[in-house]
C-alpha cells in the first residue's frame, strides 16, 4: 500500500512538471501567437529597451546642424514637442541649434577649440564639417559595428549593404552615421519656369552650360529686373565634362582610360581657360550679378524671386519643391548639365563630437531620426494643424508664414520617411532610389586622400582657392591676368606635393582593389 502511494505521488509530480514545462513554453496564454512584441530583450529596439529601463539616466543632448535660413519664432515650441516624445523613447531632450550655413563651419571649429559641449552635428564628404579632416583632427568619435548593433540596428538595416564601404575613413574605421537620401549627384541648372514658358525655352537642348547663354541674353534684353544668372560665394562651377569623371570626387580620371590614369589639378586649370573667359564674357554682358565674388549665400539672393538661372550640385526628384521655397515661390526647374553619378552615402551625415558624455543616448538618437516617421516629421516640418495640415498619409500642406519652416529635410534624417509636399510626384521617394542605384558608379568610390603628410599645403592651397576661385568663377575679374597668378601661387603652396602624393595613394588603391591590370 505504501509504494503504490508512493508510486502514485511520483506520477503526479512528474505531471505537474510537465504542465508547468509546458507553460513556460507558451507564449503566455493571452497573447496572440503573431505579435510583432520580441521575444526576448536583446532583440528589442534600443528606444524599447531603454524605454523598459529604470534606472536609465536623463540625458540632455545637444545637436548643432546647418539651415539655409532660420527656421521661424516656433523654433522652441517644436523643439519642446520634441523632447516630450524623446522623454518617453529614450528618456532623453535635445537642444536643437540650427546654424546658416555661413555660420556652421566657423562655429563648429570654436565649439570644437573651446572644448565647449556638444553630442551631435551634421558633417559631410567634402563639405562643412568636412568628414576626413576633423577626423584626422580627432574631433568625431569612432562609430564601431557593436555600437551600431546595440543602438542603432534598425537605421543600418536601411543602407544597402553595398553602399555602406563610403562611410569609412582612410583608417579603414567609421566616425559616421549616413543620412540616407539621394546618393547620386547630377548637376543642374535651376531655371524659373515662368521664363521657360515665356520665351519657349526647349530644355531638352541644354546640356552644357554653353547652352544656356543664347537664353541669358533674351532675359539680359527682355527682362530688366531680372538677374540671367545668379552665382554667390557658395554656389558657382557651372563648368563639366563629359569626357571624365572626378567633379566632386577625390580626382578625376578620363571615361575612356582603361589605366583610370590621375588628372591633376593643374592640369584641368589649363583645360579651364576657355570656360572662365566665357564667364568673364558673361559678366561683361550683365549676365551675371556684379556682387556674385562677395555676397555669401546665394539664397539671400535667390529669395527676391528674380533669378532666373542658378546653379544645383544635387538635383534630385522632388528637389523642385525646395527649390520653389528659396525662390521667392517661383517655380522651377532641374535641367542636367551634367552626367549622373553616385557620390556615395556620406554627402551628408551624423556624428557624435568625441568629448560627447552621452555618446550612446546620441547614437539612440540617431537611430530615431533615420527610422521613426514621427519625429522625423516633427523636425522637419513642425507640428501637424499648426505648421502644416496633412493631406493624407503621404502628402502635407505647408501653412504659408506658420512660425517654422527649416526646409532642410535632407539634414535631419532618413528622407524616405519624409512627407510630400506639394508638387512632389507620388512616386519621387521610388524614383530617388532607382536613382541611386542606376547611377553610374565610379573607379573612386571607397577612396580618400590621407591628407597627413601634406597638411600644411592643402592649408596654404586652400587660401589660395578662396583668393582665386570665386572671382574666376564669377567672370568678375579677367582670366587673362589673374589666371596664370593663380596657377603659380598653387605651384608656389605646394599643389605639386599634393598631387604627387595623390597620385600615389590612387595608384596603391587601384593595385589593392584589381582595378588595373
Amino acid at each position: 500500500m505504501k509504494k503504490t502511494k508512493t508510486a502514485l505521488l511520483i506520477k503526479c509530480f512528474a505531471l505537474m512538471l510537465c504542465l508547468a514545462m509546458i507553460a513556460a513554453c507558451s507564449n503566455n496564454g493571452n497573447t496572440p501567437a503573431n505579435t510583432n512584441e520580441p521575444s526576448n530583450a536583446a532583440e528589442k529596439s534600443p528606444e524599447a529597451a531603454a524605454s523598459e529601463e529604470p534606472a536609465l539616466p536623463e540625458a540632455k543632448l545637444t545637436f548643432i546642424y546647418p539651415v539655409s535660413a532660420n527656421p521661424g519664432p516656433d523654433q522652441k515650441l517644436v523643439n519642446d514637442e520634441i523632447n516630450k516624445y524623446l522623454k518617453e523613447k529614450i528618456n532623453a531632450t535635445v537642444d536643437l541649434k540650427p546654424l546658416t550655413f555661413d555660420e556652421y563651419e566657423p562655429k563648429l571649429n570654436a565649439m570644437l577649440a573651446a572644448g565647449e559641449d556638444f553630442d551631435l552635428a551634421w558633417s559631410s564628404k567634402g563639405w562643412l564639417g568636412n568628414y576626413q579632416p576633423y577626423i584626422d583632427r580627432g574631433a568625431y568619435l569612432e562609430i564601431t559595428d557593436e555600437m551600431i548593433s546595440k543602438f542603432a540596428p534598425e537605421a543600418r538595416a536601411n543602407i544597402p549593404d553595398k553602399f555602406w564601404p563610403d562611410m569609412l575613413a582612410v583608417d579603414g574605421k567609421v566616425y559616421g552615421f549616413p543620412i540616407y537620401q539621394v546618393a547620386a549627384k547630377s548637376k543642374s541648372l535651376a531655371i524659373q519656369k515662368r521664363f521657360i514658358e515665356k520665351y519657349n525655352l526647349d530644355v531638352s537642348t541644354i546640356q552644357t552650360y554653353k547652352d544656356i547663354e543664347p537664353f541669358l541674353k533674351t532675359l539680359k534684353e527682355s527682362e530688366p529686373d531680372i538677374i540671367p544668372l545668379g552665382l554667390a560665394q557658395n554656389s558657382w562651377g557651372l563648368y563639366t565634362d563629359r569626357t571624365k569623371v572626378g567633379e566632386g570626387l577625390p580626382l578625376s580620371y578620363a571615361k575612356d582610360d582603361a589605366s583610370l590614369k590621375y588628372i591633376s589639378n593643374l592640369q584641368i586649370l589649363d583645360e579651364k581657360k576657355a570656360y572662365y573667359d566665357d564667364m568673364r564674357s558673361w559678366y561683361q554682358a550683365g549676365y551675371i550679378n556684379e556682387d556674385a565674388p562677395i555676397i555669401q549665400n546665394i539664397n539671400d539672393l535667390k529669395s527676391k524671386g528674380n533669378v532666373a538661372v542658378s546653379l544645383e550640385f544635387t538635383s534630385k526628384p522632388g528637389g523642385e519643391v525646395g527649390e520653389m521655397a528659396v525662390n521667392g515661390g517661383n517655380e522651377a526647374v532641374y535641367v542636367p548639365i551634367s552626367d549622373s553619378y553616385f557620390t556615395g552615402i556620406a554627402g551628408a551625415m551624423h556624428v557624435i563630437n568625441k568629448g560627447s558624455k552621452n555618446a550612446e543616448r546620441t547614437l539612440m538618437l540617431i537611430n530615431l531620426l533615420n527610422t521613426d516617421s514621427y519625429l522625423y516629421n516633427l523636425i522637419c516640418n513642425g507640428i501637424e494643424g499648426k505648421h502644416y495640415n496633412k493631406v493624407d498619409d503621404k502628402n502635407i500642406e505647408p501653412i504659408k508664414d506658420s512660425g517654422y519652416a527649416p526646409n532642410g529635410d535632407w539634414v535631419f534624417g532618413n528622407q524616405f520617411n519624409a512627407f510630400l509636399k506639394p508638387g512632389q510626384a507620388a512616386d519621387t521617394w521610388e524614383r530617388t532610389i532607382a536613382l541611386n542605384e542606376s547611377a553610374i558608379v565610379p573607379a573612386t568610390s571607397g577612396f580618400g586622400v590621407n591628407e597627413e603628410t601634406i597638411k600644411a599645403e592643402i592649408a596654404n592651397i586652400t587660401a589660395v582657392n578662396n583668393e582665386y576661385q570665386v572671382a574666376l568663377e564669377s567672370g568678375s575679374v579677367d582670366p587673362a591676368k589673374e589666371l596664370p597668378k593663380y596657377k603659380e601661387k598653387m605651384i608656389a603652396s605646394g599643389q605639386e606635393k599634393i598631387q604627387t602624393e595623390t597620385e600615389a595613394q590612387w595608384e596603391k588603391f587601384k593595385q589593392e582593389k584589381g582595378l588595373v591590370k
